[in-house]
């Protein structure tokens, strides 16, 4: 989940057995190379970088920038965010540079040995260049097709998504619109749909979504799984403490020891324009059914506010990233957390040896 993830958090996860990823998208090439190096100094076991692929070139209207404007001056005007001075119409919306093509220069000097991605996949020439490294290459499916796609194209392995992960969808057969009708297929159906087509006794494909602990992974790894990919419940580990911010962090926390602090999660375009699964608050609720802007535009106007919100600590207005199974955050380090997931998984497969 970018950009929640340190250097320790990454390195503490290679060391204790599992493979630690940097969440890259969002840096520059002297950020993204300072990260590598740091990561590189803790461990010197195999780690990988995520990056976002860059979506196509999109128009947007001036009609769609004043719809947005409108919806955070109504928010505030409800007069639950507390001293917000935000001026909305002063924020210019325009597109973003383009980071990718400096991260995957790094990526390709720093032989980072395994490179992941989501919305899509990299060019025949970057595929080309990596395999000539000894780059390991991890593409994110949401849908059966979309992971025959990457196998074909030449991914050493595929992440399946499943619609309970945390974070964005890694969709990218759908567009922004369609995919949380279509391609929002929970995980064991995902892994069972791809098995057909996709031998998992050859190819290996990594499950993702909902997995927090050892009976998870027991249930991936019998469905066809080679292995699993875990976000959320990395949001509350120590490592994680300088980047998620505490008010987010307590939320996760206190839903394990209250049934009553367990909120619905939803699937909203409301922060970035891109479906991603967070918690529900009143930035979704205020965007439901409403006109937002694609990807790299509506994060320009919202997320500030979500900054603001954040600093005050005001929970309601934050960006609030979390899987659909976060009820089983635990406050632990992250080598804790990759020791109790393993002795948990070899309990049960000792119970029905």
């Amino acid at each position: 989940m970018s950009p929640l993830t340190t250097p320790e958090l990454v390195a503490n996860v290679s060391n204790a057995g599992g493979m630690g990823t940097i969440a890259g998208a969002r840096m520059t090439a002297e950020q993204l190379t300072n990260e590598i190096q740091q990561v590189r100094s803790l461990t010197d076991k195999p780690f990988g970088v995520n990056l976002f692929i860059p979506p196509r070139k999109t128009e947007i209207s001036a009609q769609v920038i004043d719809s947005v404007r409108k919806e955070l001056k109504q928010l505030i005007a409800k007069g639950k965010l507390n001293d917000c001075r935000i001026d909305f119409d002063s924020i210019s919306v325009k597109l973003s540079k383009d980071l990718y093509p400096e991260q995957i220069e790094i990526i390709l000097k720093e032989k980072v040995p395994v490179l992941s991605f989501t919305f899509g996949y990299v060019s025949n020439e970057i595929i080309k260049k990596c395999k000539e490294s000894n780059i390991r290459l991890i593409g994110t499916a949401t849908t059966a097709k979309e992971a025959v796609l990457l196998k074909e194209k030449g991914c050493d392995a595929v992440c399946l998504q499943g619609s309970e992960a945390g974070g964005h969808r890694g969709s990218f057969l759908t567009n922004d619109l369609e995919t949380i009708e279509q391609s929002t297929i929970g995980l064991q159906s995902l892994l069972s749909q791809t098995t057909q087509f996709i031998d998992p006794t050859s190819y290996p494909m990594i499950a993702a979504g909902g997995i927090m602990d050892g009976a998870g992974l027991v249930n991936a790894l019998t469905s066809g799984a080679s292995g699993v990919q875990m976000g959320t419940r990395f949001l509350t580990c120590h490592e994680s403490k300088k980047l998620v911010p505490e008010a987010h962090r307590r939320l996760l926390l206190e839903a394990k020891r209250n049934i009553n602090e367990v909120r619905p999660t939803v699937l909203t375009r409301a922060y970035t324009g891109k479906p991603a699964r967070g918690i529900r608050t009143a930035i979704t609720d205020q965007f439901q059914g409403k006109m937002m802007l694609p990807w790299q535009y509506q994060a320009q106007l919202v997320l500030p506010l979500c900054k603001y919100a954040a600093e005050t600590k005001q929970i309601d207005f934050m960006q609030l990233w979390a899987g659909q199974n976060y009820a089983r955050c635990e406050d632990q380090s992250a080598t804790e957390i990759i020791q109790q997931v393993m002795r948990e998984a070899k309990e049960i497969f000792k119970r029905y040896k």
